[in-house]
């Protein structure tokens, strides 16, 4: 290909980032065409060659239909990655047991982590369709895995990225009857320093990932894709998680 467009949602988040930066220096490398559309939620970053920005929050399923708008006229959509998660906020931290379940943080955890990335993903649909082969990843976590539910706990966080991953296995086994069928996944980007881990991981020895190691490998994962892979839940190295 010419060019490859990709579009990150969650531009501006640690991972979100990292992976535009990754995309350019790969591109660079490779003396390959690239155009980045990201979406931020809040503070719009800084201007940058061959980035183009939207603002999105995840929250606004009227705002995410815009999203169709803004890529009607590229000629075909590659690569689409969602980087955005939501942990802890305005509502409150993860429950760590019953008691401390509010509707409020379960219904925005479920906002921003399943029902947000899926409607961006419907809003692409049309710019995916016109790739000769598109690759979808949507960053899930492990934790979200019902089978290794071991522990319990952070009832909004695992519930709304177990409802991502149904999400995630419907639309593979619906996309894989395209014409050019893209492959779609669920990938655990392992813990990484960021704003979403940072309360949780500051005494952790030997700390986390940094968001650069993590893009690297992400941007390594999406290069190496293929669609025999579609419908599968996998860390960064490829190998698979039980849903």
């Amino acid at each position: 290909m010419d060019t490859l467009n990709a579009l990150v949602i969650g531009g501006n988040g640690a991972i979100g980032a990292a992976l535009i930066r990754q995309y350019q220096r790969w591109a660079q490398e490779n003396d390959q065409g690239l155009q980045v559309y990201a979406t931020y939620n809040r503070q719009r970053p800084q201007a940058s060659a061959g980035v183009q920005w939207l603002q999105l929050d995840l929250r606004d399923l009227a705002a995410i239909k815009g999203l169709a708008e803004w890529l009607q006229d590229i000629d075909a959509l590659h690569h689409w990655v969602c980087c955005s998660g939501y942990l802890h906020g305005d509502f409150g931290s993860p429950e760590k047991a019953l008691k401390d379940l509010q509707g409020d943080k379960l219904l925005d955890d479920l906002a921003v982590n399943s029902v947000g990335p899926l409607a961006a993903f419907q809003a692409s649909i049309v710019a995916l369709r016109r790739a000769q082969f598109a690759k979808v990843a949507f960053l899930s976590a492990q934790v979200g895995s019902i089978d290794d539910n071991r522990s319990g706990g952070w009832y909004g966080y695992r519930m709304s990225k177990a409802a991502l991953n149904m999400g995630i296995r419907c639309a593979a086994i619906e996309c894989a009857r395209w014409r050019r069928p893209p492959v779609i996944v669920a990938l655990h980007p392992g813990t990484t320093t960021s704003a979403l881990s940072q309360p949780f991981t500051a005494r952790r020895n030997p700390p986390p990932q940094s968001a650069d190691q993590c893009a690297q490998d992400l941007l390594q994962r999406m290069l190496a894709l293929t669609v025999a892979e579609t419908g599968t839940f996998q860390r960064l190295n490829g190998s698979a998680i039980p849903w």
